[in-house]
């Protein structure tokens, strides 16, 4: 399958996947950050869309990046290298924000900070290894 095809299909699994675990989680993140603003939380769109345009880009360039180290690193397992820098990618994208919100936020604990980045570094780990199953 041909990379704009499947980045696009990743893309859309990405999406659903993280607001699977955004709805699961929807009643823990409506209490923190209740407890962070004093008042009620309030959704706006335009942000939601400028931060997964942004996280598509960090997707973008982790999916051409793990093409290219498959290629450069042949006597490696594709599956290790996609899980590995799944790892380092989720962990920069998630763990910068989660560990940002735990700086400003006096009622974000470390223990939510951890609990976003290990999501995060999950679900590049699985968008990468879809993705590369299904690329070759």
């Amino acid at each position: 399958m041909n990379f704009l095809k499947l980045f696009i299909i990743s893309l859309v699994i990405f999406i659903i996947l993280d607001g699977i675990w955004i709805s699961s989680n929807f009643n823990y993140y409506m209490t923190v950050l209740k407890k962070i603003q004093k008042e009620p939380f309030v959704v706006k769109i335009p942000p939601i869309i400028i931060s997964y345009i942004c996280l598509s880009i960090a997707l973008y360039l982790y999916l051409k990046f793990i093409i290219y180290e498959i290629k450069e690193q042949k006597k490696y397992n594709k599956y290790l290298i996609t899980i590995l820098y799944g790892f380092l990618f989720g962990l920069a994208v998630y763990g910068t924000y989660s560990f940002t919100c735990c700086t400003y936020f006096k009622n974000y604990t470390y223990y939510d900070g951890f609990k976003d980045t290990l999501w995060g570094i999950i679900l590049f780990c699985i968008i990468g290894l879809i993705f590369i199953h299904y690329y070759e």
